[in-house]
């Protein structure tokens, strides 16, 4: 009696590694968004920095299988298509949702601007959407013509957003500003939004283009640690502070020694 041969459902090679590993630090990411102590924000956005690494990469690494089956060339587009909505759709709206929101730290202070910024959350989340559903389509079609590989983009891709969005809290922080940058990262959303459906041409970056943004990511991630350095701990008194630096920190406390 021949014995049955266990089947797993999708692809497990190495050309996709680096798209599932992705998705999972994005995963991971969100889970930061939502843990409620002093480096929840800055894990989240290391989480999505290197998501982007991954996602630079990840195409790289599958083009260089010379035996990929039709199948798994499609399978190879739809799970890209897929994690890039988690990781470059939902994890970084959910980022600005969570200010949106606010916490014991940071109460909203006009719920009328909480909601506009959820809407924005709601509308970047909807382009990406919209963006990756039609270049799924879009790409299918153009394999079936040619197999070269793009040389531009049309808008602006979905994985934009884990360079820029470290950029404005990194800004913002040493700037001195006492509250996380609500309203910047909201109008990010919304100028990003509109970019990733608008149909203008954008050089895909090449070798050189690569290394610069790999450049950008480590002096963002240096930036990043470096300003965490000089921020007063205080999870201890406050498990719910999820973004802080000296300013915050002096802040609370003249408004304590003016309350009593």
């Amino acid at each position: 009696m021949d014995k049955k041969q266990l089947h797993l459902l999708g692809v497990y090679n190495y050309t996709v590694i680096l798209t599932y590993v992705g998705m999972l630090f994005a995963f991971a990411g969100i889970h930061f968004v939502f843990s409620n102590n002093d480096r929840s924000f800055i894990l989240a956005l290391l989480c999505l920095m290197v998501a982007g690494l991954m996602d630079m990469f990840d195409g790289k690494v599958a083009s260089t299988k010379k035996d990929r089956t039709p199948s798994e060339k499609l399978f190879g587009i739809q799970i890209d298509s897929m994690a890039d909505i988690i990781s470059y759709g939902v994890f970084p709206s959910l980022i600005v949702y969570k200010l949106a929101i606010g916490d014991k730290q940071y109460p909203v202070e006009h719920p009328w601007q909480a909601r506009i910024v959820i809407c924005i959350c709601a509308l970047y989340l909807l382009c990406a959407l919209i963006r990756l559903s039609y270049f799924n389509v879009d790409e299918m079609e153009r394999q079936n013509k040619t197999s070269e590989s793009r040389h531009e983009y049309r808008g602006l891709p979905v994985t934009s957003v884990a360079v820029v969005l470290p950029a404005v809290f990194i800004i913002s922080y040493f700037m001195g500003n006492s509250r996380p940058p609500i309203n910047a990262a909201a109008i990010l959303l919304l100028i990003m939004a509109i970019a990733f459906v608008t149909s203008f041409k954008l050089l895909k970056p090449h070798f050189i283009g690569k290394c610069v943004l790999i450049l950008v990511g480590l002096v963002e991630l240096a930036l990043l640690l470096l300003g965490k350095a000089y921020c007063v701990p205080t999870a201890e008194k406050d498990p719910s502070i999820v973004f802080e630096n000296k300013a915050t920190i002096q802040e609370i406390e003249t408004k304590t020694e003016e309350a009593f």
